[in-house]
């Protein structure tokens, strides 16, 4: 999750490890992309857009520009409109405007990843 709200990023991490997902939060996308960086591996990157150091328009298109993270889906949760996103990267999967409601965002997330504890037995 890469949000630079602090008070947004601890509750939607609480809320998605209630749910079994391992999170890794990010405060901007320069953070997020040391994250990818080292290695590990996301099923889905829920991006917020307007954040200091690097913004969520930059990050997308960083990471789209990387071969190995091209793929990895993103969710957008922003107060912007769906329409000021058509420029954003084909990894736009999804866009939810703020204030998130929680089920839909819980069902948007089960569309793109799985929680941890389904890892070992989830098919390849």
């Amino acid at each position: 999750m890469v949000e630079d709200d602090q008070n947004l990023q601890l509750m939607l991490k609480l809320l998605l490890e209630t749910q079994r997902y391992a999170i890794f939060t990010a405060a901007n996308g320069c953070e997020a992309l040391t994250l990818l960086k080292k290695g590990l591996r996301f099923q889905l990157i829920l991006l917020d857009l307007r954040m200091p150091v690097m913004d969520g328009w930059k990050f997308s298109e960083l990471v789209q520009s990387i071969p190995e993270f091209a793929s990895i889906p993103i969710i957008v949760l922003s107060g912007d409109d769906w329409e000021s996103l058509q420029r954003m990267s084909k990894q736009i999967r999804d866009f939810l405007r703020k204030p998130v409601e929680i089920p839909l965002l819980l069902s948007k997330i089960n569309q793109f990843a799985l929680p941890a504890e389904s890892w070992n037995s989830a098919p390849t």
